[in-house]
């Protein structure tokens, strides 16, 4: 029922993300030839999001948003690798997070899914600055892939109040609704598929895995299943909870400054 703090809103988070990206990468934003968003708590409907973010940098280019959370890194780096590949330059991927002001304490004793909510739904941003290879040493992605397990799976996590299908809130606002046999039934299934599908694709096993960053305990879950030592697969969860849009390349950033 209380809005993000000043300076903590999505866009504000996102911008800040971005800025501190490009300084790594000793750009300035008119270096930028797109800026690709996804996040699932914009700070408002329409205009998108990343609409605001492009406010903030005082960038004019050509910019789009993904609405989706944890897989939303996947689809902007498919997009992405396309724009690369047409000659784009620079580009920025930015994911980004309000979801706490979704958890309902009031309805937590009732409702397991608000306890989740309360655990899991973190603010936070993340981008990273990608570019077309030009074969200086140094870490790179090589391969991108994107996959599904197939179709007539229920989500496992919704917002359905307040789109054009439900537009009324039951509760008076929205709120994230867990399908928790749902993720149960395919959650590992679907985190397996990737790993391999990244070791046909990579041509070869993994050193490092750096998983879906649900929880905090994801390096045991994932351990025996891939066969790899717990502490070759990259959590951050259990520190800085789960970003939803940022937690992957919150989860990078780390990795990146030891290789």
């Amino acid at each position: 029922m209380e809005a993000p703090r000043k300076g903590h809103r999505n866009p504000e988070l996102a911008a800040i993300a971005v800025q501190r990206a490009l300084g790594e990468a000793g750009l300035a934003v008119h270096d930028l030839s797109y800026l690709i968003g996804h996040t699932a708590t914009p700070a408002r409907l329409m205009p998108p999001n990343i609409g605001q973010v492009a406010e903030l940098l005082d960038y004019g280019g050509p910019f789009v948003e993904f609405r989706q959370a944890c897989t939303g890194f996947a689809n902007a780096l498919v997009f992405a690798q396309g724009l690369l590949r047409a000659s784009a330059g620079p580009i920025a991927i930015v994911g980004s997070e309000t979801g706490s002001v979704f958890f309902d304490p009031v309805r937590a004793a009732e409702d397991a899914g608000q306890l989740v909510n309360m655990v899991q739904m973190g603010d936070g941003a993340a981008a990273i600055i990608l570019a077309r290879d030009d074969d200086r040493v140094g870490p790179r992605l090589s391969q991108v892939y994107y996959g599904q397990i197939g179709r007539g799976r229920v989500p496992g996590l919704t917002v359905a109040d307040g789109g054009s299908y439900t537009p009324r809130c039951s509760i008076g606002f929205p709120e994230f609704q867990h399908d928790f046999a749902a993720i149960h039934r395919s959650g590992l299934e679907l985190l397996l598929h990737c790993a391999a599908a990244a070791e046909r694709t990579g041509g070869g096993a993994a050193d490092y895995v750096l998983p879906h960053q649900a929880n905090g305990r994801m390096d045991t879950i994932l351990a025996r299943p891939l066969g790899l030592a717990a502490e070759r697969i990259i959590v951050t969860a259990g520190r800085l909870g789960n970003t939803g849009s940022a937690a992957m390349w919150l989860a990078l950033a780390p990795v990146r400054a030891t290789l």
